[in-house]
């Protein structure tokens, strides 16, 4: 893990290198993921996670800009004990380093409502590449032989917005849901538009845009 923690700093270092050579705006972003996975029949969103980046972004048109991140976020899903689920025990955690990008816009062209016009709403895909994972059941990890393999990277489709905070501090909210399956059904079932599990999550976060 420490090695794979060592790979994401030097590349958000050289991230953060090529974008001010190239005079672009960026800063950091970071906060909460609420994630389920689809096709567990497990419900939710019902893990908690977190996610942090580092981002860049040039303007396209007065309202309109291109935004691209590299972040560390935490999806899965979880089944918490309860009388209702007979006191089922299970957790789902997978960490992936992820490139998202953004295009955003600025709806203050379309509208003068005060709170509507501080909006910035955006809509991306991004690629996510696993670096860790575990899978527990009734606290004990599955073993390989009895678990599903799953894909070392998915294809997201992102929805969000922003608000301002302050000058240079944003909060905000997305979206995300994988394009592609991050494994096969336990039964290894598929039709055309459902070829597994895949990703669900909402995020909360800050983002704060220091140069």
């Amino acid at each position: 893990m420490g090695k794979k923690i060592l790979v994401l700093t030097i590349g958000m270092a050289m991230f953060f290198q090529v974008a001010s050579a190239q005079r672009f705006q960026g800063g950091l972003r970071g906060g909460l993921v609420a994630s389920e996975v689809a096709g567990d029949n497990l419900g939710g969103p019902n893990k908690l996670g977190w996610f942090a980046s580092a981002f860049t972004f040039v303007e396209i048109t007065d309202y309109t800009d291109l935004m691209l991140e590299i972040m560390y976020i935490r999806k899965g899903s979880k089944s918490v004990p309860n009388e209702r689920n007979n006191f089922y025990e299970y957790k789902f955690d997978l960490q992936y380093v992820e490139v998202p990008l953004h295009y955003r816009m600025d709806i203050s062209r379309y509208t003068d409502i005060t709170f509507l016009e501080q909006l910035k709403i955006s809509a991306g895909l991004s690629l996510s590449v696993v670096v860790d994972y575990l899978e527990t059941d009734m606290g004990t990890p599955v073993p390989a032989e009895e678990r599903e393999d799953f894909h070392p990277a998915e294809l997201n489709i992102l929805l969000g917005f922003s608000f301002p905070l302050r000058s240079s501090l944003d909060f905000t909210f997305g979206f995300s849901n994988s394009l592609t399956p991050i494994r096969p059904h336990a039964g290894g079932g598929k039709v055309w538009y459902n070829r597994g599990q895949y990703n669900t999550l909402w995020t909360f976060g800050i983002s704060y845009v220091f140069w």
